[in-house]
């Protein structure tokens, strides 16, 4: 039997619940890219958040012990981070990548410049993709976000050209075997909304403030369930800072509502809380979702999918699937009449929403597959 290929990860897998979906549909197909067993370590991105490890001549020795460096998916070429010699997250000299002997892939990295392009992290970040894009040690690749159309606008449309575009693998994750508790027992229509409220700044800036938001997504939930006295409600938080305006949406509930139609996800981190999430969406009639992959799970479980579109990762995602016409703006106050419409609308068609979505899906499958060739190519040098 062959040696096991040893490949060091690092990405969040103790965060987003988004992001443990992420490698669930990753870590399969990069095995059978690879075609020989794979010995995976998990290396936590936050411990260089929390200040538990450094971007330093130790972590060089570390990722030298190992066959191959994978960094991603996530959000890790976000361009606003001053203090890191890249500009991004991945806050590594880049001369110290020199000291790297094994290959790098980027996984399917966003490029997100919603927090602001200080100078000095273009600067920075050019440098890096320089160095990166200037050996064949290196394969990046960014996902399908708007990443490409950020670097263009935002580095130079040379740079653009040179990455590869490769889906969320999001889109590619298996449906969870376990049911949803909230699924039994109900026989009406179900509806899982993941609300979020980290970026406020962005998310809410049509409103007076985060609570004005949260009074009108009520008033949707509320309007929906007059509609329909059988329907169901499920809020969906992703990460912690969901709670927050999870908790917020419900004290504007009438009591009875909340009380006899409302269930709350569990909130936790892992493939396990990864798992229960993808359970909740896969038992929706309909989900709406504010997240990134609170659109791109339910879409890979085949799934009626309304996207919340306060931030524009949201627009870039439906825009790039041309499913634009699943887009539902709630950024500016006063969305609720045509929320509750198109709510309604999709529930009353969720057979053909759902073909819609299947078919996106059919291409990111394919826009994948076209990606597999250049992977070939690296792994073969």
């Amino acid at each position: 039997m062959p040696k096991p290929l040893r490949l060091l990860h690092i990405a969040s897998f103790s965060g987003n619940v988004g992001d443990n979906a992420n490698h669930m549909g990753f870590r399969p197909w990069f095995e059978a890219q690879v075609g020989t067993p794979a010995a995976w370590t998990n290396l936590e991105i936050r411990e260089f958040y929390w200040r538990e490890r450094q971007w330093d001549a130790g972590l060089v020795e570390f990722i030298n012990s190992h066959d191959m460096l994978i960094i991603g998916g996530g959000n890790y070429f976000e361009l606003w981070v001053e203090h890191s010699p890249t500009g991004t997250s991945i806050a590594m000299d880049p001369k110290l990548f020199d000291d790297i002997k094994v290959p790098v892939f980027f996984n399917a990295l966003g490029v997100d410049p919603g927090q602001g392009v200080p100078h000095t992290c273009r600067q920075r970040f050019t440098a890096f993709l320089d160095k990166l894009l200037s050996s064949e040690q290196y394969l990046v690749s960014v996902r399908n976000d708007g990443a490409r159309e950020n670097l263009r606008q935002h580095i130079g449309q040379a740079y653009a050209d040179r990455v590869h575009d490769l889906p969320d693998h999001g889109f590619f994750v298996s449906p969870p075997e376990e049911a949803a508790p909230w699924a039994q027992g109900h026989n009406g229509q179900r509806v899982a909304i993941n609300l979020a409220c980290d970026m406020s700044e962005t998310r809410f800036s049509g409103f007076e403030n985060q609570a004005a938001f949260a009074r009108e997504m009520a008033s949707v939930m509320t309007g929906l369930a007059e509609h329909d006295r059988l329907l169901q409600f499920c809020l969906v938080p992703h990460i912690f800072r969901d709670l927050e305006i999870i908790s917020q949406t419900i004290g504007f509930l009438d009591d009875r509502l909340r009380r006899t139609r409302l269930t709350v996800a569990p909130y936790g981190s892992g493939d396990p809380a990864a798992r229960q999430t993808l359970s909740v969406y896969r038992s929706a009639d309909l989900v709406m979702g504010m997240r990134f992959h609170a659109n791109v799970c339910p879409m890979a479980l085949g799934k009626n999918v309304l996207g919340l579109n306060c931030y524009p990762q949201i627009e870039n995602l439906y825009r790039g699937l041309d499913l634009t016409d699943r887009l539902l703006n709630v950024g500016q106050a006063g969305f609720e009449t045509e929320a509750i419409r198109r709510a309604e609308l999709a529930l009353a068609d969720t057979g053909g929403s759902a073909t819609a979505t299947r078919q996106a899906v059919s291409r990111v499958s394919q826009a994948r597959s076209d990606f597999e060739p250049h992977l070939q190519r690296w792994l073969s040098c």
